[in-house]
């Protein structure tokens, strides 16, 4: 080979040498949309993650899967270690929470302190307490944690800390006050406070929804869906 011809081949090797050097520092960027690059930018937020879901997954998940309470009520008294392992989720040590469904007749109305309830007779009624349900306004963060909790598919590990996991919960929770309030038939949430018993106490009301199993004796079910069936 002429020298010419070496000196050409030896500058292209460098140069060879240095793209790839260049190359092997580089890294690929992430194409988004402006959308996509929005929400990356804001970080995560309990109310997106919800709203994405709620519709598409959550009610799905709790309008085909939600036990009969009656039913799960027995299950329980009869053996509650199985009737966990068979309906109960939770996610991490927490308590286990149920998704549940049913029909009720309203003992009474107690609003009294912002985290109202109303104490329920389970169809056919005999006089008797089976359970409570949460009406709001407030809705304590323990109550939404079942909402949440109940369904299975959401659990902890997916989130980067404490705070995303709990947003979740709270998100779901502000989606709920609003529907109770439409389904007791009041102007607002705060106006449920403002209820006459009379509005609701012997009225019936089918429900799907979701509680925590804290105290078997004491059931208090928060709801994804309402109804008040007139009298």
């Amino acid at each position: 080979m002429r020298p010419r011809n070496i000196v050409l081949v030896t500058v292209r090797g460098a140069l060879l040498g240095l793209l790839a050097a260049a190359l092997s520092g580089c890294v690929l960027a992430t194409v988004r949309t402006i959308s996509e690059d929005k929400e990356a930018k804001q970080g995560f937020t309990g109310e997106a993650y919800v709203a994405e879901i709620w519709e598409s997954k959550v009610l799905p998940a709790y309008d085909e899967q939600a036990e009969d309470l009656s039913t799960l009520l027995q299950a329980i008294a009869q053996d509650e270690a199985a009737a966990i392992k068979q309906y109960g989720h939770r996610s991490g040590t927490g308590s286990y929470s149920f998704m549940v469904r049913g029909e009720a007749k309203v003992v009474a109305l107690d609003t009294t302190s912002r985290s109202g309830i109303i104490t329920l007779d389970l169809v056919p009624p005999d006089g008797t307490v089976d359970a409570s349900m949460v009406i709001g306004p407030l809705i304590k963060v323990s109550q939404r944690s079942a909402v949440r909790d109940a369904v299975g598919f959401i659990q902890y590990g997916a989130f980067t800390n404490q705070q995303e996991f709990a947003d979740v919960a709270t998100a779901m929770g502000d989606r709920i006050i609003p529907m109770i309030a439409e389904a007791l038939g009041v102007d607002d949430v705060e106006a449920i406070r403002e209820m006459d018993p009379a509005q609701i106490e012997g009225k019936t009301v089918q429900f799907i929804g979701a509680f925590s199993l804290d105290n078997a004796s004491a059931i208090t079910i928060v709801p994804v869906r309402l109804t008040v069936v007139e009298a």
